[in-house]
């Protein structure tokens, strides 16, 4: 066990943000001048400086307690609370909108980078809860989050811990980098397949070698139950990231009973299903841990394809193109539906199978290198939140890592 030592946040550091009276209006953000950072400008724990507008000289220095220093630590106090960033390579000039704190040690009892991992805490997590309890303004008060309480060790091993932690967040940063890379890569021969095979003679309804059947929503007065079933239920969200969705922990159960009022609303391995109300046009595989698996009504099976392959019409549907053609058969002001037909009039290159197959190849190489890389993200994520439990809370010593 490593010594800690308990703190509260206004023993250790300051609190400064634009107040009222300096409020900003859009209309005066600049294309240059000193750099204007708000909330939306972090990514990945980081001030990205491409992101951000600008202010006039004179809005800069109206608070020389908001102007930015480098390994300033920022957090986001409106709307979003708690979302931090370090400052690194910070400009000359630049300073904060509303809506965000920044937050700098008054002694040297505590490191901010380490301050920095406290604020990504489940402590933190759950102090935030509290304090917004009951409240119907989502806003971070400065007042009560000065009495924000935390442990800490010595100095010297907070550094330590910043050292071990940073290590992770740099692996973390470089897979996420490759994922997007690859992403970006997968999007570019999809545009390029696209642009090289569609014209407005070389199409075809999807309609016209297939057809689009509904799922079917729980039993009036049924609950679905965590309860393992033989009967999994698909709904949208178990089929928003995967290409192939499979079984999992998080999926829920119709009990028997219901099953038998709903039986033919089922999936078979290989189907291809389509999300039609609400978040529509997610696009997945349905895998062999989910045969006669039930459909949300929220989801539409595309079925009895005759002259393409499934693996190829979730790319096509995937695609700029394809989302495009599912937007354009979107309706509804209040929540947006796709309604069967319309999927049905959805417009497809004509293609022979070896050139599907051909276009299958080439993505699935890049698909695969993406799953790869999200499995390895994924893992890395699970022992970073593993290791801040441990070294936060000193259960387990940095120096024996």
């Amino acid at each position: 066990m490593t010594s800690m030592t308990k703190h509260t946040l206004i023993d250790s550091f300051s609190l400064r943000a634009r107040i009222g009276w300096q409020g900003l209006r859009s209309d005066e953000f600049k294309t240059e001048g000193p750099y204007l950072v708000t909330g939306v400008d972090f990514h990945n724990g980081r001030v990205d400086w491409d992101d951000c507008y600008h202010v006039t000289e004179e809005r800069y220095a109206q608070d020389k307690g908001i102007q930015l220093h480098e390994h300033d630590l920022l957090i986001t106090k409106d709307g979003t609370i708690g979302k931090t960033a370090v400052v690194v390579d910070c400009p000359e000039k630049a300073t904060l909108n509303s809506g965000v704190f920044v937050v700098r040690a008054i002694n040297s009892e505590v490191v901010p980078e380490f301050l920095h991992y406290v604020l990504h805490s489940h402590w933190f997590d759950l102090f935030v809860r509290n304090v917004l309890t009951g409240s119907t303004i989502k806003h971070l008060n400065q007042e009560k989050f000065y009495k924000f309480c935390f442990e800490a060790p010595d100095v010297p091993t907070q550094k330590k811990i910043v050292e071990v932690l940073g290590s992770i967040d740099a692996v973390v940063d470089k897979t996420r980098e490759l994922i997007e890379k690859y992403t970006r890569l997968m999007k570019g021969i999809v545009q390029d397949i696209l642009t090289d095979n569609i014209t407005a003679e070389n199409t075809i309804p999807l309609g016209t070698f297939s057809n689009a059947l509904g799922g079917k929503r729980v039993p009036k007065g049924s609950e679905l139950t965590i309860a393992k079933t033989s009967h999994p239920y698909i709904r949208v969200k178990d089929m928003t990231k995967p290409k192939v969705v499979e079984l999992t922990e998080d999926f829920m159960y119709l009990e028997e009973s219901d099953f038998h009022k709903i039986s033919r609303y089922t999936v078979n391995s290989g189907d291809l299903i389509i999300s039609i109300v609400g978040t529509v046009g997610a696009v997945a595989l349905i895998g062999e841990s989910l045969d006669k698996a039930n459909l949300t009504e929220n989801c539409s099976k595309i079925v009895n394809i005759n002259g393409y392959s499934p693996e190829f019409l979730y790319y096509f549907l995937k695609s700029e193109y394809g989302q495009k053609e599912i937007a354009g058969g979107t309706v509804g002001e209040v929540q947006a539906k796709l309604p069967l037909k319309n999927i049905l009039e959805i417009k497809v290159p004509i293609l022979s199978d070896p050139e599907q197959e051909a276009i299958v190849e080439k993505l699935r190489i890049v698909d695969e290198k993406i799953e790869r890389e999200i499995q390895y993200y994924n893992k890395m994520k699970n022992i970073k939140a593993g290791l801040m439990h441990d070294l936060l809370s000193g259960m387990v010593e940095v120096d024996t890592i």
